[in-house]
């Protein structure tokens, strides 16, 4: 079982939780001792919002902030869940070799480029679909959304697919403590906990009192609490203290962010990708799934696109009782040939797109001709850039309290903000998608669909213009700002 133990320095986890930073030692000592797995007290999971504002073209209203609920676990639980998700890939891998299905479910998967070295990424699996739409010309592209995904998991059937793949009637006391753990798991709000453990409250800024952490982040000890502080303050032992923990008690539901739940998610469908291969292969079509995006690329017009959307939905009903079929999410494009190469227009859009110009899928659209990144990652990748802006000219301000605006902006090194985001050395390029900025990851995208990407670059053009107007917009009105109690004072 140790030969299965590939841990190295770079899995270490170092972010603030409830448990002390182990060794690799300490590690495989735990993950490669059943009963120690078995007998393993998990801590609850930090539940924290992931939110983002969705794209809109000038003309549409402003919509809705979305929001995920994230879940990451103590670093011992963490190391453990990575453990067994690292045995069980390797069965499900197997499983869909077997089945011949392995180039359909594509997400959370180390997928093989042919002839080169190095596994996929979305870039690959876009241009996988693009490709076959090329090859069938007169096609429909049907693209489904599953409502909720890892919050509506069942559970049963997530154990019983855990034990068809061991090949075992009962799990293990060792794969059940961590199943029991990834499906009936406790958790606490991080906000609420860093509160309740003093690190978080009011705090002065720019004369006024905000809410916010009480030390940098970088700051915090990895172990937030002693023992004795989890049981009073956090399970509830102080009278003073009541419990914070809550567990997920429905039937369905795995925690997004741990680090098994991404396999969990990708053999429960194990049955469902099976029959939808057979269904697109069958029609001359190609079947793949990303996570909870479902793609369907299949010869022929209207008749055929809707034959796929109500076969998928009926065939995902079999699958969970909470599990659906999103409607609004639902996307249909026709592609036809054309003297000129292939045409494209709507079927059915989905309720929240705002382009008509071309089918959207894994970050990018295409239109028969050209390949674009969507317009919405590239707002999101502004957004980010504003946000940044925002938070290094207050950190720069704060580091220079006696300086006014235009001296903040003279000083203030744009070249090294523009390097998390903007163009690198060519040297420096690695497959490591976590090593690119924005831009190495547009100039790979632009160089993976060769002619068909020559107009990628080209959407983040005037980015130093915009990034430099982010920044001295930050540190103005920041500097505005701390001026402010002053002058009312005055």
């Amino acid at each position: 079982m140790e030969d299965e133990f590939d841990f190295t320095a770079e899995d270490l986890k170092h972010y603030p939780h409830f448990d002390a930073p182990l060794s690799l030692r300490e590690i495989r000592r735990l993950v490669t001792s059943p009963e120690r797995v078995a007998a393993n007290s998990f801590y609850p999971f930090f539940l924290y919002e992931e939110s983002w504002q969705p794209y809109r073209s000038a003309d549409a209203a402003k919509p809705e902030k979305k929001t995920r609920p994230i879940r990451y676990g103590a670093r011992r639980d963490a190391y453990i869940f990575a453990f067994y998700r690292r045995k069980l890939s390797r069965l499900y891998e197997a499983r869909l070799r077997a089945l011949g299905i392995e180039d359909c479910p594509i997400a959370y998967r180390q997928v093989s480029k042919e002839g080169r070295g190095g596994g996929k990424c979305n870039i690959d699996f876009a241009k996988d679909a693009f490709d076959e739409i090329d090859r069938l010309g007169d096609c429909g592209a049907v693209a489904l959304d599953i409502k909720g995904y890892f919050e509506n998991l069942d559970h049963r059937r997530i154990k019983k697919i855990w034990c068809d793949l061991l090949g075992v009637a009962e799990l293990p006391p060792d794969h059940y403590a961590v199943f029991k753990n990834i499906t009936k798991y406790h958790f606490v709000d991080q906000r609420t906990t860093y509160r309740r453990l003093g690190y978080f409250g009011l705090r002065e800024r720019n004369g006024e009192m905000v809410e916010g952490f009480l030390r940098p982040y970088r700051d915090m000890p990895k172990q937030l609490c002693s023992n004795a502080d989890f049981r009073a303050k956090i399970c509830g032992g102080d009278p003073s203290y009541p419990s914070i923990i809550q567990k997920n008690d429905l039937p369905h539901g795995v925690p997004q962010g741990a680090p098994i739940s991404d396999l969990i998610a990708n053999f429960y469908l194990l049955d469902f990708d099976v029959v939808m291969a057979g269904y697109a292969r069958a029609r001359g079509g190609r079947y793949m799934r990303y996570s909870d995006d479902i793609l369907l690329i299949l010869p022929g017009g209207p008749s055929e696109a809707s034959a796929a959307i109500d076969f998928a939905t009926t065939e995902m009903r079999k699958h969970g009782p909470e599990l659906r079929i999103k409607e609004a999410k639902t996307c249909v494009a026709q592609f036809q040939r054309a003297p000129d190469g292939l045409r494209f227009y709507h079927l059915k859009q989905r309720s929240d797109e705002t382009t008509k110009n071309g089918f959207e899928y894994l970050g990018f659209r295409y239109d028969g001709r050209r390949v674009y990144v969507r317009d919405s990652t590239i707002s999101r990748f502004y957004s980010k850039v504003a946000g940044a802006a925002k938070r290094d000219g207050r950190r720069h301000i704060e580091k220079n309290p006696s300086l006014d605006a235009g001296a903040l902006i003279g000083c203030f090194d744009f070249p090294l903000f523009s390097q998390r985001f903007s163009k690198v050395k060519k040297e420096n390029l690695t497959s490591d998608y976590r090593s690119w900025t924005f831009y190495s990851y547009l100039k790979r995208s632009a160089e993976a669909f060769g002619p068909k990407g020559d107009r990628i670059l080209k959407q983040a053009r005037g980015f130093d213009k915009f990034m430099r107007a982010r920044v001295t917009e930050a540190i103005v009105r920041a500097v505005a700002k701390r001026k402010a109690p002053a002058t009312e004072s005055a």
